[in-house]
């Protein structure tokens, strides 16, 4: 079931912000891994928490860096 929470712009760099009560009802917060997938059937982006064990790696064995904005 879709539910529509906000409709925003993309911001330079392809950026989008997302709500914190977005965020709440997916059951996220700032700093969790996410996956991202793209459906080029329907042309959506889904978003989806990713394992934070296998956050750190790809299935192809590169390694992933983590980085954080500083505040």
């Amino acid at each position: 079931m879709k539910v529509l929470f906000d409709t925003k712009k993309v911001q330079k760099l392809g950026r989008i912000s997302l709500s914190e009560q977005l965020l709440r009802n997916a059951g996220m917060q700032e700093g969790d891994p996410v996956n991202i997938y793209f459906d080029a059937s329907t042309k959506c982006i889904v978003l989806e928490r990713a394992d934070k064990e296998a956050a750190g790696s790809s299935d192809d064995g590169v390694q992933v860096k983590k980085t954080r904005r500083k505040a």
